[in-house]
């Protein structure tokens, strides 16, 4: 290795995967903060949470479609088979986008209870990205049209410094367009002009980024309102000790119906 070479370590980006479809969606999504920076390492991870590996013991299981809310029946070996080959496939698309993006990446297995799962996981990376347990099919219209708008990426700050790294993070993955971003803040940080401007430097301005207050009592049910609100495709907030709280993630993970990205680091030096 060349003595002047850098020795950050990089970025861990951690996509969860196996939630519901092979994740394909999920790592398109990821796609502009790759792009953006190519010192990362993917970690893609297949969780399948307890409660399915119950299931899969059970004679038989029933499942349930996120988007059509249809039933089906399998036996426990069909559902076996079934699991085995959607983390086949999330494997596949791992290494799909990995080759595109030339990023570094890995992939692992892991059982267990899936908050557990996922605070494990959040705090071991500086990003991660994972599915609600329900998601919203697309609108008809955009089905149609074969290739779909761009997307509001809402972002919620509740102090600068935290704050700054999530919407650093959120531009990437608007693809540098602030108009696509609304920024969810409390009402001491609207008022705190300095604050503010700090949050905001360096972050591209051809067309401003939408702000809404959000009072701090509010919680984050609060956020999850205000994002169905503003019609989120992508929620991205800080990984604080406080989000990261059980009941605070189980909140999310239940009540928003977009992709949920929390950012514990980026822009700095690791």
């Amino acid at each position: 290795m060349a003595a002047n070479q850098t020795d950050r370590a990089p970025r861990r980006v951690a996509v969860i995967l196996g939630a519901g479809r092979s994740g394909r969606t999920l790592l398109d999504l990821v796609l502009p903060l790759l792009t953006h920076d190519r010192d990362v390492e993917m970690q893609g991870v297949f969780l399948e949470e307890a409660e399915l590996q119950h299931a899969a013991e059970l004679p038989f299981v029933k499942e349930l479609c996120r988007v059509t809310f249809s039933v089906r029946e399998f036996t426990s070996d069909q559902f076996e088979r079934a699991l085995a080959l959607r983390m086949r496939s999330a494997r596949q698309a791992l290494a799909v986008l990995a080759r595109r993006t030339g990023v570094l990446h890995s992939f692992r297995n892991i059982r267990g209870p899936v908050l557990r799962l996922l605070l494990e996981t959040a705090t071991a990376s500086d990003v991660i990205v994972f599915e609600p347990a329900r998601v919203l099919a697309p609108p008809a219209s955009q089905a149609v049209r074969g290739r779909a708008r761009p997307q509001r990426v809402v972002v919620a700050i509740g102090e600068p410094e935290a704050g700054r790294k999530a919407l650093l993070v959120a531009t990437c993955l608007a693809e540098g367009d602030a108009g696509r971003i609304a920024v969810l803040v409390t009402p001491e940080l609207a008022q705190n002009r300095e604050g503010l401007a700090t949050l905001f430097r360096g972050v591209p301005s051809e067309e401003p980024m939408r702000v809404r207050v959000v009072p701090a009592e509010a919680g984050v049910r609060g956020l999850v309102d205000a994002a169905y609100a503003e019609g989120a495709a992508l929620f991205v907030a800080a990984a604080t000790d406080d989000l990261l709280q059980p009941p605070n993630l189980q909140i999310l993970r239940e009540k928003l119906r977009c992709p949920i990205c929390l950012v514990r680091r980026w822009g700095e030096v690791t």
